[in-house]
């Protein structure tokens, strides 16, 4: 008997995967800073460990660093370290203004931060330096200043702000920190566990978690920073970062519907060094630093939903010049993806590390290549004055079989296919998945390869009611509720039923359970009439998934109508369980018809009443799954399905076998198309 594999496959080209960031900080000894290149308001943060300074449960001296010259005290967190946080004082003073960009630094403290409302209990001194801090503003609109009316949680008297309506995100006072820089900053050492001394600098929070920490230095940084403890130092750069910056793609030659793995590297990009930032860039603007107008800080809004884009004046402020923008030169062959070519979100790695990526942890991209894009299609990308080149690559395929032509009966064989164009997310092993209708699926014909739908099915969808459909997907077997689909075969040999919905009618979002009921171009009598024992194997993965199926039934029907109200015409497959595939025997229950092997018994109940006429009456195919109210499908969802009668026999002298075998392949590994 011949075997046959399904073909259309491709080859693979080697591309760049890019490995997992580095933290970008650098270390001298026992001082730490997060970055030596600081551009426009990218927070730099100063750790010092210092083994003989790390008790956490007794008071100790607080330790300070110099930044430019001049001491700042450091606040000890929970794991014995030592922080500060400093900003450009001119630069975060202008940014800060204008609050609907997200970048919210808090209140600007010119006159001390102190934990009560006299100048005697001071954690930064009066005059020492300005600092950002999560304060509130006195009624003039300013900072609370020394010798002023005492205002609950400004500057002075800062814990004190209570369950006041300023103590939540997005109001006037704009103090709330969790909705703006410095999103996760360590937690405060509290020795004796008294609350006395929190952080070993008298520090305070109130009942929100809200009060002298943290906060941020706010100094006119130069172009260069000499950041010292004891005899460690580091000297940190300020300004812009183009000569710093670079652009890649894990896959430079993607076939169609590939995921896009683009990563850019900008320390300028940093601003938060506690925690991953996000930028929002769209590809068509085309003009780097600050000639873009398509920029958003995305990690944030204290005053919307949405932050507002960068003008030409505010890139200024960042310190851009060739970078802070991504672009490319043409989207005809981009597709959305999680995203869109017009919002593209570039998610830093992890915390602190300059580089960005527009795709997540699963591989799942912002945007993709279009389906049927034209083969060598040129896309150029660029960020920061550097360019990468996307050329849409279609490649041959190879398959093989390790049995070689002779396959002996008990005999394994391990079949691989190698298919760079499968390969669509460089960083995930794939599968080609049955219920993928876009992808190849290698196949095993045996024998003729039983009865499928792709030799039956007449590729019609329901017109007049049920008995005048091919195919119908909908809430019951009325119609009432369904979908309006077009039905193509696979064209890869496998012979699946892809449906693609192309719109909704009634309301399918009420249904607790979807139909699929599939008219096939097999009458009863084919199925009669072949020897041996038939069987139905059947896949309903692909649309059960969309809906988290709980439970899945399968009918088959003989009469030529599409529903299952007749209940001797029917056979209940499939009645228990969620069983999104599987081969099932056509024995029916008390009641239902049956169709058993005449080796087994003389007689069939599905078809003994029936008259020839009834008998040339097309089978229908009945899935019926069962889900969660409102957990319907889109109206433009696609997928694909399968339902084979296979038959075997071995009972009356011959050797019949008629099935077909659909491999889901596993790649071997990340990006190998293997």
């Amino acid at each position: 008997m011949a075997i046959m594999f399904a073909g259309g496959m491709a080859i693979g080209v080697p591309s760049f995967m890019p490995v997992a960031a580095a933290d970008l900080s650098v270390s001298d000894g026992m001082l730490s800073v997060s970055t030596t290149t600081l551009q426009g308001v990218a927070v730099l943060e100063i750790v010092v460990n210092d083994p003989n300074n790390s008790d956490t449960d007794n008071d100790v001296t607080t330790l300070s660093a110099t930044v430019g010259g001049t001491d700042y005290d450091l606040t000890q967190a929970t794991n014995g370290k030592w922080y500060a946080y400093v900003v450009d004082l001119s630069q975060s003073k202008k940014m800060d203004a204008n609050f609907t960009h997200g970048m919210e630094f808090g209140v600007l403290c010119a006159s001390g931060l102190g934990v009560d409302a006299s100048t005697t209990s001071l954690i930064i001194a009066s005059g020492g330096a300005d600092v950002w801090a999560t304060a509130q503003m006195s009624s003039d609109g300013s900072a609370q200043a020394v010798g002023t009316a005492t205002v609950a949680g400004g500057c002075l008297d800062i814990d004190n702000a209570g369950t006041l309506t300023d103590d939540t995100a997005g109001s006037t006072a704009r103090q709330d920190l969790t909705a703006a820089i410095l999103q996760d900053a360590p937690a405060l050492s509290d020795p004796d566990s008294d609350s006395a001394n929190m952080g070993q600098n008298g520090h305070k929070l109130n009942a929100s978690g809200y009060g002298s920490w943290p906060y941020i230095i706010a100094v006119d940084l130069n172009d260069d920073n000499i950041v010292e403890y004891g005899s460690d130092s580091i000297n940190v750069e300020y300004g812009n970062t183009d000569d710093e910056t670079s652009i890649s793609l894990a896959n430079r030659n993607p076939a169609d519907r590939a995921e896009v793995h683009l990563t850019i590297n900008d320390p300028a990009l940093n601003i938060d060094p506690t925690t991953a930032d996000i930028w929002t860039f769209d590809l068509s603007d085309n003009g780097g630093g600050s000639s873009a107008t398509s920029v958003i800080f995305a990690n944030n809004a204290t005053s919307s939903s949405t932050n507002t884009a960068f003008n030409a004046t505010d890139l200024g402020i960042l310190g851009c010049v060739n970078n802070c923008a991504l672009a490319s030169d043409g989207e005809a062959v981009l597709a959305a993806g999680a995203g869109t070519v017009s919002a593209v979100d570039m998610t830093e790695s992890d915390a602190n590390t300059g580089v960005f990526e527009s795709f997540d942890l699963n591989g799942e991209a912002q945007f993709e290549t279009a389906k049927y894009a034209a083969a060598d299609t040129v896309t150029t990308f660029e960020y920061g004055d550097n360019y990468v080149d996307m050329i849409i690559t279609y490649n041959d395929a190879s398959i093989s079989m390790d049995a070689g032509g002779d396959w002996s009966p008990g005999q394994a064989a391990t079949i691989s296919v190698n298919d760079p164009d499968a390969n669509r997310n460089p960083t995930s092993a794939e599968t080609l998945s049955i219920a993928d209708e876009t992808v190849v699926i290698p196949t095993i014909k045996v024998g003729t390869g039983g009865l499928t739908l792709a030799e039956g099915v007449n590729l019609k969808t329901a017109t007049a009611g049920p008995t005048a459909a091919k195919v119908v997907v909908g809430d019951d077997d009325s119609g009432a509720a369904s979908y309006t689909t077009q039905i193509y075969n696979t064209t890869d040999n496998s012979e699946r039923l892809r449906i693609l919905h192309t719109a909704e009618k009634g309301s399918m979002g009420t249904a607790t359970s979807t139909w699929i009921n599939v008219t096939t171009g097999h009458t009863l009598g084919d199925l009669v009439n072949l020897p041996g024992t038939v069987v139905l194997s059947y896949d309903v993965t692909g649309p059960a998934d969309l809906v988290s199926s709980t439970d899945v039934n399968v009918w088959v029907i003989n009469n030529g109508d599409n529903s299952t109200n007749a209940k001797v015409h029917s056979i209940d497959a499939q009645t228990s369980g969620n069983v999104k595939a599987g081969v099932v025997d056509l024995d029916g229950g008390s009641g239902y018809g049956n169709l058993i092997s005449t080796d087994i018994t003389t007689s069939s109940d599905w078809n003994s009443a029936d008259t020839p006429v009834t008998k040339n009456s097309l089978i229908t195919v009945a899935f019926q799954l069962t889900h969660a109210v409102g957990s319907d499908m889109s109206a433009s969802a696609d997928y694909a399905i399968y339902a084979d009668f296979c038959n075997f026999d071995q009972n009356n002298g011959s050797l019949v076998h008629n099935c077909m075998y659909r491999l889901e392949a596993v790649e071997t590994g990340d990006n190998t198309g293997i």
